[in-house]
């Protein structure tokens, strides 16, 4: 997949969200070549190691801040390790592939610590994205995946759907996040 760094939607991508190509832990999103046979066998054996003794990586072992209101018990677990839950209903179709969204989004470390929020920029403005076609981390797309208007989510992602075993700046190796997104704006495919 290679990004069009001129479309308007590129510069609005908050860097918490964006996916080197090539996966969280191996790759740039700079880099418009094939990589090369090592290249291409770096990020399967990042995922093959192992986390340092003493990181935590299951998140029902994880103590969450009291204040970002995880009760993975009350959420849905996907088969990938996701988490989700929905916080208030929407309205209209499901968001899908190709649908042009619009979300406003909150993210914390488990310690209760913000990375970043869209309502935090000036202005605050949801990010804006085509489902499947935005470089963005794996949960996040699971997660926004079958939005509808206005609905809000709680998303607990694993380390390996966020940033994995690298880490980002502002984002520790090994950590999982949580978001609280909303849903603002949907143009399903073909409608736009």
């Amino acid at each position: 997949m290679q990004l069009d760094r001129t479309a308007n939607w590129f510069r609005l991508l908050p860097a918490v969200l964006l996916l080197p190509l090539g996966a969280a832990c191996g790759g740039d999103a700079a880099e418009d070549a094939e990589p090369t046979e090592s290249e291409a066998e770096a990020p399967a054996a990042a995922e093959a190691a192992e986390p340092p003794e003493g990181v935590i990586t299951d998140l029902r072992e994880i103590t969450f801040a009291d204040e970002l209101g995880v009760d993975l018990e009350a959420m849905e677990e996907t088969e990938s390790g996701l988490f989700i839950q929905v916080l208030q209903a929407g309205s209209g179709p499901p968001a899908g592939f190709g649908d042009e969204m619009h979300v406003h989004y909150t993210v914390w470390l488990p310690n209760g610590s913000k990375v970043d929020s869209s309502h935090d920029h000036v202005p605050p403005e949801p990010l804006e994205m085509v489902l499947g076609s935005t470089a963005l981390i794996d949960g996040w797309v699971e997660g926004v995946t079958g939005m509808r208007l206005g609905e809000r989510r709680r998303l607990v992602l694993p380390y390996d759907l966020a940033y994995g075993a690298e880490g980002r700046a502002g984002i520790p190796a090994y950590s999982p996040l949580v978001f609280e997104v909303e849903l603002a704006e949907h143009v399903p495919a073909g409608e736009g």
